[in-house]
């Protein structure tokens, strides 16, 4: 019996099909623990959801950004923009409740418990513990899985930095754009959200696994959402964004092995 780790999907069906088929995937022993980021800008996400929603037993999703996007344009039921284009199969399928119900019940954090090796979208404040991290998870977590989401939803666009004092619904947004869209920090610990390159061409920020007295320091903390830094193992993480929909790699690592990642190139290269 193996866990696998797997990068940010974005639709892209059929280079996941490939990665299963190279670590060998078997439904009845294994089990796979995605990244988020499942849907968007790829060609199938509706294919990605469906094959996941079918092997439910072996498969948990910690939420991204877009997964996130996906959920809210699925409860406001409104017309989507030409970014979203890609998710539209999804909100017109016959399916599309069943998938969005699994899919925001979903957690945004987990923890392995035979490796203890957490697994997040984006990352972990560098301000929290484990316990502070579960609890703020298992906060929105309740929030999203109740049928007031929409509510939530509606309010959820902005770019609250989480520091402490915040309430309502400034608290519920700085702690999913941590979760979900975190890459570095201010010398003060806030949140930058507008910056995508990869550390070696920013200086005046600093990545938030490599942020100074982190205080989730001996938890392997597996990650993805930024593509720009690709696989990394190191200063106790392992970043899996691959780019796999920008023409780069879909990228798995087995938990009791994390310093092997297994890699596919993505078929756009073909």
């Amino acid at each position: 019996m193996s866990t696998y780790a797997i990068g940010d999907v974005q639709g892209c069906f059929d280079e996941l099909i490939l990665l299963l088929e190279r670590i060998n995937f078997n439904t009845a022993t294994d089990n796979l623990i995605f990244t988020g980021d499942l849907v968007n800008r790829g060609p199938d996400s509706l294919k990605v959801l469906e094959y996941l929603y079918s092997i439910n037993g072996s498969v948990i999703n910690v939420l991204g950004n877009h997964d996130f996007h996906l959920i809210a344009l699925t409860l406001k039921n409104g017309n989507i923009k030409t970014k979203d284009e890609t998710l539209k199969p999804i909100l017109e399928s016959p399916n599309k409740i069943n998938l969005i119900e699994w899919l925001r019940h979903q957690p945004l954090l987990h923890i392995d418990k035979e490796t203890n090796i957490i697994v997040v979208h984006a990352g972990i404040h560098p301000h929290w513990n484990i316990k502070q991290a579960q609890a703020y998870a298992h906060e929105i977590e309740t929030i999203i899985s109740v049928n007031q989401a929409d509510d939530f939803f509606s309010k959820m666009y902005t770019n609250e930095s989480w520091k402490k004092g915040l309430e309502d619904t400034e608290r519920h947004n700085a702690i999913v754009n941590t979760f979900t869209r975190m890459r570095y920090l201010t010398d003060d610990g806030i949140c930058d959200f507008k910056q995508k390159n990869s550390p070696d061409k920013v200086n005046h920020l600093i990545p938030w696994y490599a942020y100074p007295e982190r205080r989730i320091n001996k938890n392997l903390i597996v990650f993805g959402h930024w593509s720009t830094v690709n696989y990394l193992h190191d200063q106790r993480v392992v970043c899996l964004d691959g780019g796999c929909v920008w023409g780069g790699q879909l990228i798995a690592i087995d938990l009791s092995k994390p310093n092997l990642p297994i890699k596919v190139d993505s078929l756009k290269l073909i």
